[in-house]
């Protein structure tokens, strides 16, 4: 994993005409409308840096912002989104008992600030359950990854084939564990998944 997109806010650029932006001006005239934040842009250069492969320049950037969003408390999100990417920068780094320990910290602060349903407490729940496999310590993962994907299943459903990444690291997690019985059943669900799931490529068909 050499970068990191913005779990939650990534966009696709689109080009629009000056007219439309004259359109939307009035309309953020009447109706009133947010500007861009000094958050914003601090958030988006950091993710532009971990792009570009600057880990350390993306490193000081989390730590400038930090003070900042620790001032306003357990409650603003921002706060629990600065300690994650610290979490994933220090994977990055190689440096796991650090990032473990960042990803520990944010899951109380995303149960804070968006609630313990939200579908944000699957990132470091995830992200723990693959320190403790990497650590060979399948028994502390496999617990953290079924909670993440009881999340993502109650957010996304329990067919759409945005859990299949999940559900087949939680099936390798429950094989390394020795859960076979629950293994097997992932695997059917994994399969009735696919089977729905229409193919990215076109099937040729000879004549």
């Amino acid at each position: 994993m050499q970068t990191i997109p913005h779990p939650f806010t990534d966009n696709l650029a689109r080009p629009l005409s000056s007219k439309w932006w004259m359109i939307a001006g009035i309309l953020c005239l009447l109706a009133g409308c947010p500007t861009s934040s000094e958050w914003d842009r601090q958030w988006q250069q950091i993710h532009a840096t971990l792009s570009r492969g600057h880990i350390q320049e993306a490193k000081d950037l989390l730590h400038r912002l930090l003070p900042s969003v620790r001032e306003k408390g357990p409650t603003d999100e921002r706060y629990a989104l600065v300690i994650f990417q610290l979490g994933e920068v220090a994977r990055l780094e190689g440096q796991e008992s650090q990032a473990e320990a960042y990803y520990w910290e944010a899951l109380p602060l995303f149960a804070q600030s968006v609630g313990p349903e939200h579908l944000r407490m699957a990132d470091p729940l995830a992200a723990l359950a693959s320190v403790y496999h990497h650590k060979g310590q399948p028994e502390m993962a496999v617990p953290l990854l079924k909670r993440a994907l009881a999340i993502r299943e109650k957010s996304w459903g329990l067919s759409d084939p945005q859990l299949l990444p999940t559900l087949q690291t939680y099936h390798a997690l429950l094989l390394t564990a020795g859960h076979q019985n629950e293994a097997m059943e992932i695997t059917g669900r994994i399969e009735r998944i696919l089977k729905k799931t229409p193919s990215p490529f076109p099937v040729s068909h000879p004549e």
